[in-house]
């Protein structure tokens, strides 16, 4: 049987138009307005020895090693800051804010008595000195920061200290633009990632005993914003209060990532084609 080439033409055409179709809804028309990131990073927050963290403009380029905090400006790579560090003195956190040339810097301290205190400061890179953010002290020693997230519209900071390695605990602080410093207690003896929401008060976190994303507010009030059937986890949120969380399939590899607000209503899911351990989704 001959086949008209006209044809075979058409049918290639209609294929290639259905194509584009699927990748236009796939990609353009339902695509999340946050995205989420695929990476290898083993950790969701550490601070790595010798790598260089850019300011938000790439006006100021940070590196971090074990004896000292070195800021550069560039282009150029002109030596501008040194912020010493030892073995009493360590660093645990660093971060450039995500809108002006000010960094977040935690740094933690072992003392004599056998507690610790660690301390979060803004940096500023062209300043001799930086300002005290708050310090909290009577902590097990070895405590260290593990995250900080913050909201530059709302002025408030939560801080995610690690207290423990075996089992791994956090304790959660927060403070705000009075400097009002608060322990926030939470409904579940283990987390993991925490976000925040940027105009509005509400902390974002997982429970890993529930295997739920929980919204708490500033006031305390609290709601869960994943699904009712499955686990879940937390994997980051975005400027336009949009909130990424991980479904895990029955063997604890992320298999699909949905988009929700803050009242757990569902605006995009998009499932991996290969599952990923938690640490390598952001």
């Amino acid at each position: 049987m001959n086949i008209s080439p006209k044809l075979i033409a058409g049918v290639l055409a209609s294929c290639l138009l259905q194509l584009s179709i699927y990748i236009y809804f796939d990609q353009v028309l339902l695509a999340p307005a946050s995205a989420f990131q695929v990476s290898a990073s083993p950790g969701f927050n550490e601070v790595t020895s010798g790598k260089a963290y850019y300011s938000y403009d790439r006006r100021y380029m940070a590196i971090v090693q074990a004896t000292d905090l070195k800021i550069y400006k560039m282009p150029g790579k002109q030596l501008i800051r040194t912020v010493k560090l030892d073995g009493q003195r360590q660093l645990s956190f660093f971060k450039w804010l995500e809108d002006r040339n000010l960094a977040l810097m935690g740094l933690n301290y072992n003392e004599p008595s056998g507690s610790s205190r660690v301390i979060l400061t803004q940096l500023n890179p062209v300043s001799d000195g930086h300002e005290l953010a708050t310090t909290i002290k009577g902590l097990p020693r070895d405590s260290k920061f593990a995250d900080v997230v913050y909201s530059t519209a709302t002025n408030v900071i939560y801080m995610q200290v690690q207290v423990s390695e075996n089992p791994v605990l956090y304790r959660l602080y927060r403070t705000d633009a009075n400097h009002d410093l608060k322990r926030i207690y939470l409904n579940t003896s283990r987390i993991n990632r925490i976000g925040v929401l940027y105009d509005q008060d509400f902390l974002i976190f997982d429970d890993l005993i529930g295997n739920t994303v929980i919204a708490r507010h500033g006031d305390g009030s609290w709601r869960i914003i994943s699904p009712e059937v499955g686990k879940y986890r937390l994997v980051s949120v975005d400027k336009k209060n949009h909130i990424n969380i991980a479904r895990l399939n029955t063997n604890g590899l992320v298999q699909e990532v949905l988009t929700v607000d803050v009242k757990g209503k569902i605006l995009y899911k998009k499932s991996l084609s290969t599952p990923l351990n938690i640490s390598h989704v952001k």
